[in-house]
């Protein structure tokens, strides 16, 4: 297995904890693996300092687990912790959408007009790309959250989205993306006309259709 190229912007430490936190994400790091500062520090290319603080950071995240006397994991992928999380990301994207309906320009509809774009182009002929399609579902909802202008609800998201997009590569649920561009295009139109009660109605709708398609897809990784 080979990580992410490290050879991004920032220190150091940022760019190990990055590409780290991608690999989990990814699912190069697999669910409940053991993981040692001794590996990763080869496998990078890097000392043990910046990694110590990347996991340091990714623990924070949720994303791995310490077990005294026993060492470091990826964290678990279970059914309850898709319905917790999905639980929370629908009260905080009802929120988000509510306020980006409210508050949007028409600079924000053009923005999301092409992101909406791009995901339908991953989408056509024979071979779908899924990680494309996931790659710009994340941009459409991260973007929806900017507009709200809410940084402490940003903050919330991100890592609640990115949470999210680990289950969602654990899941099988290539069959329902069509439904996904439908869902968001109905949103896309509640922001449009500003109906931000009709917004927050088919967000929370949308995000109640991805953790029922999540649980029920999704596969246990090794």
């Amino acid at each position: 297995m080979k990580l992410p190229d490290v050879k991004l912007k920032g220190t150091l430490a940022d760019r190990t904890y990055i590409a780290l936190k991608n690999a989990i994400i990814d699912l190069e790091l697999k669910p409940g693996q053991l993981i040692t500062e001794e590996e990763l520090s080869s496998m990078l290319g890097v000392s043990r300092t910046p990694i110590r603080t990347a996991l340091n950071n990714l623990q924070y995240d949720g994303l791995i687990k310490v077990i005294p006397g026993k060492g470091t994991y990826v964290t678990e992928i279970t059914e309850k912790q898709v319905l917790d999380l999905m639980s929370v990301r629908e009260l905080l994207e009802g929120l988000s959408v509510q306020l980006a309906a409210r508050m949007r320009t028409e600079e924000d509809i053009e923005n999301l007009k092409f992101i909406l774009y791009k995901q339908e182009e991953t989408f056509k002929g024979k071979f779908k790309n899924k990680k494309a399609f996931l790659d710009i579902d994340y941009d459409f909802h991260r973007y929806i959250a900017s507009i709200s202008k809410n940084e402490y609800l940003e903050r919330l998201l991100s890592n609640v989205l990115m949470n999210s997009r680990r289950f969602l590569n654990a899941s099988t649920m290539e069959a329902f993306l069509d439904c996904v561009i439908d869902e968001h295009n109905m949103i896309f139109e509640c922001i449009i006309i500003q109906d931000e009660y009709k917004a927050k109605e088919y967000m929370q709708k949308h995000i109640d259709n991805i953790k029922m398609r999540m649980y029920d897809s999704i596969i246990e990784v090794k």
